[in-house]
């Protein structure tokens, strides 16, 4: 089953995060459609942003204590082209809250329509072995759950 057989992941109201950017001419392949390396950046700048949220901005620029946000699983749907020239918004949340993981729910939209979902489990570790989130953390991640 993928990303989109829930419906409610294509709509945008439920990411309490979002941003909006342009696509660059160097985004898209020879038919003037987004290319698929540069819808996974967008996601990951999503994924910075809610990771800098959570931890702090040093988390992504010299991680204090060994800390590490590693990748477990990262999966990307396409369901619908998107085009140069134009804008995207990528909105993220939160699906899930674990012990030491959480995980990263997306989708990419253009003109109002959901063209790519993305879905990352991250996990928190220090020095490569997993470390229990904190309270705080967690606290701040639940207000970042999709509704």
């Amino acid at each position: 089953m993928g990303l989109k057989d829930d419906p409610a992941r294509l709509l945008r109201d439920r990411y309490p995060m979002r941003f909006t950017t342009r696509i660059l001419y160097s985004d898209m392949d020879a038919f003037r459609h987004l290319n698929n390396g540069a819808t996974g950046r967008y996601l990951e700048e999503g994924r910075a942003d809610l990771n800098m949220t959570v931890f702090g901005e040093d988390c992504m620029i010299d991680p204090p204590g060994g800390l590490q946000l590693l990748f477990a699983t990262v999966t990307i749907d396409f369901i619908k082209q998107a085009h140069y020239p134009g804008t995207v918004e990528i909105a993220t949340g939160l699906t899930r809250i674990g012990g030491s993981s959480y995980i990263i729910a997306q989708a990419a939209f253009q003109h109002d329509v959901c063209f790519a979902l993305g879905e990352a489990v991250m996990v928190k570790a220090i020095d490569g072995r997993p470390k229990a989130l904190t309270d705080d953390e967690k606290a701040r991640m639940e207000g970042l759950s999709i509704g």
